[in-house]
């Protein structure tokens, strides 16, 4: 298969821009640089992403072979989610390994498993949430960025390990943006702000507090309502959600109580 043919020229990411034709060039020179040129390409599907093109991509038909994600930028952060991806895994940290990169494309391994949302959504399991403050603390402690984007479809359960996705938007910043922006993720999905997840928010803001050698505050505790309200607000406005714009304020008013 001639993936460039088979993505065709209509591709669009962030606010409907079109992908640079560039890019599907660029990718078949990495498949063609680092598998062999007889080994085909099969095209598997491509990922929900409005921002950029993200393909997932199976070599030939060997299932010993591994399976590839490609990651085409609309956007001008490839080299931030590049440096990103490459400094977290240089220090252990569970993120997708990159086999090669170039003029706006990455291609990584492809991490099978369950996105987090849906775990969280199916099981409610406090362990999850330990995992998720452990990353987190990871990864502040090494790169001493914030990762940005916290939805929590941006991270997979694998069988040992809970791996960590999508890095275009690390920045410096306060922790706390990353862990009121995942408790807010936690809280806008069906069921949305069911008794459950408001326990697992303040156990994700407790366990973190922890691994930081910190204790709640009120503060601390006011300084995390607000920022869970505000991320509530941002993904209101981006999904045109009344319902969610609502929970934001009364997240601001009155918190996140635990029954």
């Amino acid at each position: 298969m001639d993936l460039v043919k088979e993505l065709g020229n209509d591709l669009t990411g962030v606010d409907g821009i079109k992908l640079n034709p560039a890019r599907a060039h660029a990718l078949r020179n990495l498949l063609t640089q680092n598998f062999d040129p007889d080994v085909e390409a099969r095209l598997i599907r491509r990922f929900k992403s409005k921002k950029n093109v993200v393909i997932h991509i199976g070599m030939g038909p060997d299932p010993v072979m591994p399976d590839l994600v490609a990651k085409m930028f609309v956007t001008e952060h490839f080299k931030t989610d590049l440096m990103a991806l490459e400094l977290s895994h240089e220090s252990g940290l569970a993120v997708p390994k990159v086999i090669d990169a170039d003029d706006g494309v990455i291609l990584m391994d492809f991490i099978s498993g369950e996105p987090l949302t849906e775990r969280i959504n199916r099981t409610f399991e406090p362990a999850l949430i330990h995992d998720l403050a452990k990353w987190y603390y990871d990864y502040h402690s090494t790169r001493d960025m914030i990762k940005g984007d916290p939805r929590l479809r941006n991270f997979i359960c694998t069988e040992n390990a809970l791996v960590g996705l999508d890095f275009e938007e690390t920045t410096p910043g306060h922790w706390i943006l990353d862990i009121g922006g995942a408790s807010a993720s936690l809280l806008d999905t069906k069921p949305v702000f069911d008794s459950r997840k408001r326990k697992l928010v303040w156990h994700l803001f407790e366990e973190y507090l922890s691994l930081r050698d910190k204790e709640r505050s009120k503060s601390i505790d006011d300084l995390f309502i607000t920022t869970v309200s505000d991320a509530l607000k941002r993904t209101a406005y981006w999904r045109k959600d009344d319902d969610i714009l609502a929970l934001a304020n009364q997240v601001r008013k009155s918190g996140i109580p635990v029954d």
